[in-house]
């Protein structure tokens, strides 16, 4: 028998109801920056729980290249397990935001992939790295994630069709706030976080022009949360 994997979301105060047919449904974890896997950071960590739904978590290495991670992401995951009858809802956080956007914008549609669920996104960017406070960090990814490199990288609105919901954060941390416009999560400002297609400083997720297809969800006013604190919410939200 057909079954079918229904998603409710609220987005900018609309409700949604999404179906996709499917043999086996997967949710797979991509990761963020300096990370080998989803749950390879603090303790707080853990996979997505859904009765019918796999949780998979990807061993994606983010510590080099965006270009080695979109690589290793496609080859041994998205390959592996979003073709044929089955079916993938993708939960990415931080960098893993710039991972996918770069895999929809460089490879043939060829997955099937129910929707992208997106924390504390870096595909805009995040003025640290610009500023070079990214040497402080222990991976060479994280020179990768300037503003205006980011933005360069790839065309943020080809999403091959794929509906990407964001969530933000704007609990700053003292120091990096300073150098991030408008709200922030001491990581990513509201431009990036948001999907906007200018960045600058943003007090709401919602004031933007948003790239194609990104959409904000639950709230524009986003979470009192820093960047660590972030990863799990769109997790709770869904109630995985």
């Amino acid at each position: 028998m057909k079954r079918f994997a229904v998603v409710l979301l609220l987005v900018a105060g609309f409700v949604f109801i999404a179906s996709a047919g499917f043999s086996t449904t997967y949710i797979l974890h991509l990761n963020g920056m300096c990370s080998t896997n989803w749950l390879d950071g603090k303790g707080t960590s853990r996979l997505a729980s859904k009765s019918g739904y796999t949780s998979i978590n990807c061993y994606v290495d983010n510590r080099n290249t965006i270009a080695y991670s979109a690589s290793q992401f496609k080859t041994n995951y998205l390959d592996v397990y979003c073709k044929g009858s089955n079916w993938c809802y993708i939960v990415n956080y931080s960098a893993g935001d710039v991972i996918m956007g770069y895999i929809n914008a460089n490879y043939t549609p060829q997955w099937n992939i129910a929707y992208v669920y997106t924390t504390a996104g870096a595909g805009g960017g995040s003025e640290i790295a610009i500023k070079g406070i990214s040497n402080l960090f222990t991976c060479n990814l994280a020179g990768q994630l300037g503003v205006s490199t980011v933005r360069n990288m790839y065309n943020h609105n080809d999403t091959n069709g794929i509906t990407i919901y964001h969530i933000g954060g704007y609990k700053g941390i003292f120091g990096a706030s300073v150098l991030l416009p408008g709200e922030d999560d001491g990581a990513v400002a509201y431009h990036s976080s948001g999907a906007c297609v200018n960045s600058g400083s943003y007090n709401s997720l919602c004031t933007c022009t948003h790239w194609t297809n990104h959409v904000i969800a639950y709230t524009c006013t986003g979470y009192y949360l820093d960047h660590y604190g972030m990863k799990m919410k769109f997790i709770y939200q869904l109630g995985w």
